[in-house]
């Protein structure tokens, strides 16, 4: 067995022959994991190797092997693995893979809201930018967009504190950001 790094030095097991790179973000409940690092660099071809790479499955499985539920990890952002091949889930040279607690810190809460993207900011990736650098799900529930405006249904997913941070930054960026009125059909 060779030896991974977290970023902040802690070394984490790697088994030799696996070549995927993988980039493991702890949200701010499971980084004690990792004597409180939150980015972690590792290896593994599928989630599962992953988690055995860094020791941490017994932590977040089930005695069936199960991921259990009050854990989500997603890939690059996108579904939790339950909804792909589970911790079968291949993962590819440079992949991002979040391991989030669903009860961490803090509440975890779903916002939806309405953004509005002046004609200046439609081009920019702001709502990829937000999932790559707050501990938030993406969910885009509807969108139009034009070169003049951009007019996006957006659900934000995660602890109360990082979902305030997300819509914060979207705010300053410009953005004008509201919520989606009670009883209104998306």
């Amino acid at each position: 067995m060779s030896v991974g790094a977290v970023t902040g030095g802690m070394p984490v097991p790697r088994e030799r022959g696996i070549t995927m790179a993988i980039t493991v973000k702890a949200g701010s409940a499971l980084a004690r994991l990792f004597d409180g690092n939150r980015v972690i660099e590792t290896h593994g071809a599928t989630v599962g190797e992953v988690l055995d790479n860094l020791g941490v499955r017994d932590r977040l499985c089930d005695e069936s092997g199960k991921l259990r539920r009050h854990f989500n990890l997603h890939i690059n952002g996108g579904e939790d693995v339950r909804l792909l091949q589970g911790l079968d889930t291949p993962l590819h040279d440079g992949d991002e893979l979040a391991l989030l607690s669903a009860i961490a810190g803090g509440a975890t809460v779903a916002r939806k809201v309405w953004l509005t993207f002046p004609h200046d900011l439609v081009e920019r990736p702001l709502i990829w930018e937000v999932g790559r650098s707050f501990e938030v799900i993406t969910n885009i529930r509807q969108a139009s967009v034009s070169r003049e405006v951009g007019i996006v249904g957006l659900e934000l997913s995660g602890e109360e504190e990082e979902v305030k941070r997300a819509i914060d930054f979207l705010t300053e960026a410009g953005v004008s950001v509201e919520p989606v009125e009670l009883g209104v059909v998306e």
